[in-house]
């Protein structure tokens, strides 16, 4: 086996970190449009479809961390103006879900407390 010259070790650590970048590029535009999804579906109330989001953005989020892990990553300048986007849009998204969905997470809490006070009450003193 011949032993590559430094340039052809330099073009193939080139190629080797433009196909990492590209793969994570295209997995935070992945996981902006999930983001995105989750959004939609939190508007729309369609809590079961905002899991469904939110499992398949984790699942996204993994494979990135992953892909992170192989090699130190060295964006371009055009890449880095998309990768700072793309976490604005991110970040964006889920301070609108939280807004949707804190409200609509402490009307659950107040509904369970008060099923759970009549369930206490019922237990101590029976239904009648």
């Amino acid at each position: 086996m011949t032993e590559l010259a430094p340039h052809e070790k330099d073009n193939m650590g080139t190629m080797l970190n433009n196909n990492l970048n590209a793969t994570i590029m295209a997995l935070y535009a992945a996981i902006a449009n999930q983001s995105q999804a989750m959004l939609q579906a939190a508007q729309e109330g369609d809590w079961d479809g905002l899991c469904e989001a939110e499992e398949q953005c984790s699942k996204l989020i993994h494979e990135l961390q992953n892909a992170k892990a192989m090699q130190e990553i060295q964006l371009n300048d055009a890449e880095r103006s998309t990768h700072i986007a793309y976490l604005k849009r991110i970040l964006a998204d889920d301070a609108a879900i939280r807004d949707i969905t804190e409200p609509r997470l402490r009307q659950l809490e107040e509904f369970l407390r008060a099923a759970n006070n009549n369930q206490r009450l019922s237990n101590s003193y029976g239904s009648k």
